[in-house]
């Protein structure tokens, strides 16, 4: 049985988990990845930063918006 990574973990080089939206960021290419059910990324739905709804957004909570803030995304957000 594979290990889930934990909450807030960045997942190998890049990879950061957003709980709240079930997605993975890469924080160098700012590529979001849809989680699969075992919690990795499902490399062949990801989408830009740029590209997520108002919606996905929205539905970030406020500590998940906070480890983007942290590393430098949310600019991309505004």
């Amino acid at each position: 049985m594979k290990n889930k990574v934990n909450y807030g973990e960045v997942i190998g080089p890049a990879l950061l988990r957003l709980e709240s939206v079930g997605s993975l960021v890469d924080v160098d290419t700012c590529d979001v990845y849809p989680e699969d059910v075992n919690g990795y990324p499902d490399w062949e739905n990801g989408v830009n930063l740029y590209e997520t709804s108002e919606e996905w957004f929205e539905s970030l909570s406020e500590n998940d918006l906070n480890l983007l803030i942290n590393k430098g995304l949310y600019e991309y957000l505004k």
